[in-house]
């Protein structure tokens, strides 16, 4: 947690008792004598931090009430204070297959003893379809799994139309009870029988509801797993503050903080800020640091800050 300290003035005088509000919290900060103000921030979670003034009922300024001017004039303002990793420009090259593009090696540089996220693997996938009986998709199933005494514990969502179901989970080399219901029905595995997720890989698992009874049939046709390609991808991710319409790739930080932007010459010589977000993605295939993502790939939410400028 860092500590972001402000005031709030008015023709350079201070303004006591205001109320602000912050879009990051329901909590309302009052301001003191001097018209000062304090807001806790965690720099670990990136974010612009947009300041308004919520009231201004009790406030005063020079010990008299503010007057309707006064207080639309102070209504209309705000501030913003930007949570992020600065970010150092190394050095910028032209790009070996096309002189018109620049390749900018840049470097994300977090606080001493802080430990960066960049993205990576975060879960795998668990997903395939419910069937009943006669073959028929089955709507509404929830499938579960945990292990002993409730350690690990996970549910899917419920099946679509198609009998799909899905659930994203980091696996353990451990045997986990596998189960399915259907409404006040639970269907299990045979009594003494589990079921062993593969470790660092996703799995499709097909289940087949038994026609009679709760007793799920632990066998192909009726349980049906293979490993499947992809996983979730989350983690700190650096993007170029263009217009969509102008493309740039930028690859996976490495675990140094290290990428490198490639973007038109004529783009990067208008000196465009960058943005940081956290992102999370589910790839089919497998990525690594350092590795070059899509061009436009990484999309800013509202509440990522986007104005960054590089350190040079």
């Amino acid at each position: 947690m860092a500590s972001v300290k402000g005031k709030l003035l008015l023709d350079n005088q201070p303004v006591v008792n205001g109320i602000l509000h912050t879009t990051n919290s329901s909590n309302q900060v009052v301001t003191g004598r001097d018209g000062s103000f304090r807001l806790n921030v965690d720099q670990s979670l990136l974010s612009d931090i947009k300041i308004n003034v919520f009231s201004l009922d009790q406030a005063t300024v020079s010990g008299k009430h503010l007057t309707k001017v006064m207080s639309k004039e102070l209504q209309a303002a705000s501030a913003a204070v930007s949570v992020y990793y600065p970010i150092r420009v190394t050095r910028v090259e032209d790009f070996p297959a096309d002189t018109s593009k620049v390749q900018v090696h840049g470097q994300i540089i977090p606080a001493k003893g802080d430990v960066v996220s960049y993205f990576q693997v975060d879960k795998y996938r668990m997903g395939g379809v419910i069937k009943d009986a006669d073959g028929k998709p089955v709507e509404h199933a929830v499938v579960w799994f945990d292990r002993d005494l409730g350690e690990g514990f996970g549910k899917s969502t419920p099946t679509d139309r198609e009998g799909r179901y899905s659930i994203y989970y980091w696996p353990e080399d451990e045997e986990t009870n596998l189960s399915v219901t259907l409404g006040t029905k639970r269907y299990t595995l045979p009594k003494g029988k589990v079921f062993k997720m593969p470790e660092n890989t996703s799995v499709e698992i097909d289940i087949t509801l038994p026609r009679t009874g709760t007793v799920l049939v632990d066998t192909p046709p009726a349980l049906v797993s293979v490993t499947s390609a992809g996983a979730m991808y989350t983690g700190v991710l650096v993007g170029l503050n263009v217009p969509n319409n102008i493309p740039y790739s930028v690859s996976i930080p490495d675990k140094y903080g290290s990428f490198i932007l490639t973007v038109s010459k004529k783009v990067w010589e208008q000196k465009p800020t960058l943005f940081e977000t956290t992102a999370s993605k589910f790839v089919e295939g497998r990525l690594y640091g350092g590795d070059t993502l899509p061009p436009n790939y990484i999309e800013a939410v509202e509440e990522d800050p986007k104005n960054i400028k590089p350190l040079m």
